[in-house]
């Protein structure tokens, strides 16, 4: 990402400014240059139960993912006074392609951040037209089985797809007057289709290949089948989708054609209930994540939508969350969670015994 030099930068002769760039060289190579988060070991539930959930890693800006910031950089931006690296502002919604490439979406600085840990670097994506014009509300992301990557954008309200090297654009789903508040979205390997969260509609679109529309479901109200602004959307490995159906404090199941399966979660203020339902995930056991942004905590349910326990508290140390947001859940059960206002995203794991059921 690049960034504008800030007006009004004083100047350095040249011979200063070999001395500083030496001066800050040496500073620099003294200092430790390992950017990773360490380890804190917390466990859920406590002890004496064995436990279930165990608290990884965190990462918030390049350094995390193993990326050496160049050190002539760094110095050109010290004296320069250009903008620093790029650090999460609001991080809302997760996704992760199985392989170490993990990517989040941020309102708060209007791009989508692209973390590859075994290649130890780190990619942005904000531009819709080079030069013109940009993402201004990224809120979902999603991945297929080609790697493109669709980013839906909730005031432009439009899926943005990119191919993945190069990170251009390359198509735009949506019409316009097609979506009132695209929010959420969900991509199914299996048939190729999207599912995309209209909040404002209070309905889920469903497009094709093609990106063509194939079908809508869901409108205003409370009884089963019917969403109250939804907002956030996964698939499990049999196709079943699971929409927070967030102003009626639940999560609702559909089959992949639209029709009601089931639901889990009420409104209320103990555990098995909900504040604020937002992200939701569901792991290779088919165990139902569902994060709540109000109590600051992620809450397992099984498939019949008993709850099984939780994890997480309101605070700023490790394993804590600040309003979180999104969640998703990659092919070795482990769990990440957007944790907004904390301007990071949490890594757990799923330990697998005892199992939850």
């Amino acid at each position: 990402m690049t960034h504008a030099p800030r007006s009004g930068r004083r100047t350095i002769r040249p011979r200063v400014l070999v001395t500083l760039l030496w001066m800050t060289l040496l500073l620099m190579s003294c200092a430790s240059t390992d950017g990773l988060k360490k380890k804190t070991e917390r466990f859920w539930p406590l002890p004496p139960d064995p436990p279930v959930i165990a608290y990884l890693s965190s990462f918030s800006e390049p350094k995390d993912v193993g990326t050496k910031w160049n050190w002539f950089r760094k110095t050109v931006e010290f004296l320069f006074g250009e903008t620093p690296v790029p650090h999460m502002l609001r991080p809302y919604a997760v996704a992760t392609d199985g392989k170490g490439r993990v990517y989040v979406t941020d309102t708060g600085l209007q791009a989508v951040h692209i973390y590859d840990f075994p290649a130890k670097s780190y990619h942005q994506i904000f531009w819709i037209a080079r030069g013109r014009s940009r993402l201004m509300s990224p809120v979902g992301v999603a991945l297929d089985e080609n790697g493109l990557i669709y980013v839906s954008d909730s005031q432009l309200n439009r899926i943005f797809v990119y191919e993945p090297k190069k990170r251009n654009l390359v198509r735009v789903l949506g019409e316009p007057g097609q979506f009132q508040r695209l929010t959420g979205i969900a991509y199914y390997a299996k048939t190729r289709h999207l599912y995309a969260v209209d909040t404002a509609a209070n309905q889920i679109t469903l497009l094709d290949p093609d990106g063509k529309v194939a079908t809508t479901f869901g409108r205003r109200g409370d009884k089963d089948g019917e969403l109250n602004f939804p907002t956030h959307i996964t698939i499990d490995s049999e196709g079943l989708l699971y929409v927070t159906d967030s102003m009626n404090f639940r999560v609702q199941i559909f089959d992949a054609d639209g029709r009601f399966q089931g639901k889990l979660g009420r409104l209320g203020n103990t555990l098995g209930s909900f504040s604020k339902p937002k992200g939701v995930a569901v792991d290779g056991g088919g165990h139902v994540y569902v994060v709540d942004g109000i109590y600051d905590t992620v809450q397992i349910f099984d498939r019949k939508g008993e709850l099984l326990m939780n994890f997480g508290q309101t605070g700023e140390k490790e394993g804590d969350f600040w309003l979180p947001a999104g969640i998703a859940i990659d092919n070795k059960n482990r769990i990440y969670v957007a944790d907004t206002y904390n301007q990071r995203v949490e890594v757990f794991q799923f330990l697998g015994e005892p199992k939850l059921e």
